[in-house]
């Protein structure tokens, strides 16, 4: 039905044209009644709408705020969408690499304190940071010495003091400056991370920005009447064609 529908209202078009330049294809009483009918039973796939509602701003601007890019597709902006969509994961695949990386070097600091300077397995930061300043845990100027030296001088509460299985004692100076550098790698990735979610806000700020810039154009374009392109035009009245298909281009 759709096809024989189709066909007949092509048919039309022509037929229609012949007879506005005053052929005699049908007579006009008869042509009338077809294009009548034609307009009143054709599905909808076929009446086609030249102008298209404008998408909303604020709907684009939360969708990039969601999902940058994500904007720019809904309003039309394929390329520029698939910039901010390849930045976000980019992003995401830099900030689990990061995270991954201060994992593992975290669980190496961790085991190469416990096997040299007989550190405890599972304290928390502060205590291996703690370990990154001091050679032991107890001994003159040391940190437990300098925890109660603090309290005592300036009542500044800088740590707790560790003894017996939670002391700890580096057995040179090497071993303590390799510890050292396996915390600063640790901590240089977790910042990194810390970066890259800094970055995530960014990158969603910029689509925000970006997305209302496009729009903004496209609607100055709108109000200029600056398009280019092919318009089907339907008719309005039985002794109109049924549908006329025109390029035009606006100044």
């Amino acid at each position: 039905m759709r096809q024989s529908m189709s066909i007949l209202a092509l048919l039309l078009l022509v037929v229609g044209d012949a007879a506005a330049e005053g052929g005699d294809l049908l007579p006009r009483a008869s042509l009338q009644v077809l294009q009548s009918a034609a307009l009143q039973e054709a599905p909808q796939d076929y009446q086609l709408q030249s102008v298209q509602k404008p998408k909303s701003m604020r709907k684009a601007v939360l969708l990039s705020a969601l999902l940058p890019g994500l904007g720019e597709a809904y309003s039309g902006h394929n390329a520029r969408a698939l910039v901010f969509f390849t930045l976000e994961g980019g992003i995401w695949i830099s900030y689990a690499t990061f995270k991954t990386q201060e994992s593992l070097r975290r669980d190496r600091a961790i085991a190469f304190a416990a096997a040299t300077a007989g550190a405890l397995p599972n304290g928390d930061d502060a205590y291996y940071s703690a370990m990154a300043q001091f050679l032991r845990s107890d001994g003159p100027g040391q940190w437990n010495e300098f925890v109660r030296r603090r309290e005592r001088d300036l009542g500044e509460v800088v740590g707790v003091e560790y003894h017996g299985e939670a002391g700890w004692a580096w057995p040179s100076k090497d071993h303590f400056f390799d510890f050292r550098d396996l915390r600063r790698r640790q901590l240089e990735a977790s910042d990194n991370a810390t970066n890259m979610l800094a970055v995530l806000i960014v990158n969603r700020i910029a689509s925000m920005l970006d997305v209302v810039q496009a729009m903004r154009s496209d609607a100055k374009k709108r109000e200029k009447g600056e398009s280019f392109g092919l318009k089907l035009q339907l008719g309005r009245t039985p002794g109109e064609p049924l549908a006329r298909l025109m390029l035009q281009n606006r100044f």
